[in-house]
């Protein structure tokens, strides 16, 4: 039996999966990264440890309409407002 790295996931954790690993083909640093998150939250929300906030799940769906734009306001936000 081939390895299925969708095994095992089920409603967001496995869409935000398929949109990191199948859509965009980059790994949870990259991603976090690209769209101002931190690596422990996108692997949090892929193993389903954690239920995605309302915000979260707006943030995702705003990354699968259109990535290149939620990727500058990322940077504009940490432009604007640095940690």
């Amino acid at each position: 039996m081939p390895f299925d790295p969708d095994f095992g996931k089920t409603g967001f954790a496995r869409d935000l999966f398929r949109l990191r690993f199948r859509r965009l083909r980059i790994e949870q640093p990259a991603f976090a990264a690209r769209f101002g998150l931190t690596f422990g939250m996108v692997k949090d929300q892929e193993q389903a440890r954690v239920k995605p906030s309302k915000a979260f799940k707006v943030l995702v769906a705003a990354i699968e309409m259109d990535p290149d734009l939620v990727e500058r306001a990322a940077r504009v936000a940490e432009e604007r407002w640095p940690e």
